[in-house]
């Protein structure tokens, strides 16, 4: 299990103790504070009332306290990952227990997740193309389009493709033409199905036979499904593919952008992305090392069988638990 940026996380403390302090701390030196100082990270945004925040850091509730000595059996609170990168975590108690003074007991490491994208920089290190239903902006937690790509040495493009997947059989996609209605469309897709995600190549012939499943170098792929109705693929393409039966692409000369979300359909024993009725491409072509930030509203993609619209995004929540037992102390993390 993994914490993502600017998600919260349930910490529950359990067993006999009077006193206690709690922090969440990155792990590795922090340059600012020096090599031996440890980095306070997040911020404590929910505790009982016998508890109080200790402002460590400025005005950020990076830690928090008992404001009574009175036994205490059980702790939880709520704490909230920050939304910039700050890589693996841990979580830190110091326990005052009958005799013991100031017990430490730690949480193992918890990895950052790289998803949902961190979008600093956008328009400046890297392209983002951010899509929405509702307006005509959005982040990385309500996007329902997300595309960002930076080129890698002139020879591979590193993309990352995010949003809403309703359902059990959806598919993310970033497409490749020579005219803005889709004519040689070739795109690489992030496809759900039900509890896993994969990523493929499809190139389109024509429009009554449908994307075809092709062959592309795909290095460095990760998947991840956020929820239920979220999810996320990276990976890294080449600047050229070549291919003798037409499957051919080449992203170092200019190229009309499609952006594609929607249902599959499994036929053939495979997931086959179902084309919207009307496809939203960029306004002119593109040149891939030009980087680019770019705003729109979206429309609903088409359900496979009518033109109904699929159900707006729901919020939903993912518990993980974590679990520690240093001695007769326990510490507990939920993901939320």
């Amino acid at each position: 299990p993994k914490y993502r940026r600017g998600r919260d996380l349930n910490i529950t403390i359990r067993g006999e103790f009077s006193a206690f302090m709690l922090q969440v701390r990155k792990i590795g030196a922090d340059e600012r504070r020096g090599v031996d100082k440890p980095a306070r990270v997040g911020e404590f945004v929910s505790y009982p009332p016998y508890i109080q925040p200790v402002m460590c850091d400025k005005d950020e509730k990076t830690a928090i306290t008992n404001k009574n000595f009175s036994p205490k059996s059980h702790v939880s609170v709520t704490w909230r990952a920050p939304k910039e990168d700050v890589g693996d975590i841990h979580i830190v108690a110091r326990f005052i227990s009958e005799e013991e003074y100031w017990q430490i007991t730690e949480s193992r490491e918890i990895p950052m997740n790289e998803f949902p994208v961190n979008l600093k920089n956008c328009g400046k290190a890297k392209s983002c193309i951010l899509y929405s239903e509702k307006s005509a902006s959005c982040h990385e937690d309500n996007c329902d389009y997300i595309l960002t790509y930076s080129v890698i040495n002139s020879t591979s493009v590193e993309f990352v493709l995010g949003g809403s997947a309703k359902g059990d059989q959806s598919y993310l996609a970033v497409g490749f033409s020579t005219t803005p209605e889709g004519e040689n469309l070739k795109m690489i897709s992030c496809i759900k199905a039900k509890s896993s995600a994969e990523i493929k190549y499809f190139v389109l012939n024509t429009i009554e036979e449908g994307p075809t499943e092709a062959q592309m170098q795909l290095e460095n792929k990760k998947m991840d499904l956020d929820g239920d109705d979220r999810m996320w693929c990276s990976f890294v393409a080449p600047m050229v593919t070549h291919s003798e039966e037409g499957n051919s692409l080449d992203l170092s000369v200019p190229l009309y952008q499609v952006y594609l979300r929607g249902n599959t359909n499994y036929t053939r024993g495979a997931h086959y992305p179902v084309l919207p009725a009307k496809l939203i491409a960029s306004k002119k072509e593109v040149q891939i090392e030009k980087i680019k930030l770019q705003y729109h509203t979206m429309e609903k993609p088409k359900s496979q069988n009518s033109a109904a619209d699929i159900p707006r995004t729901m919020v939903l929540l993912i518990v993980i638990p974590l679990i520690l037992l240093v001695n007769h102390k326990q510490l507990t993390a939920r993901f939320l």
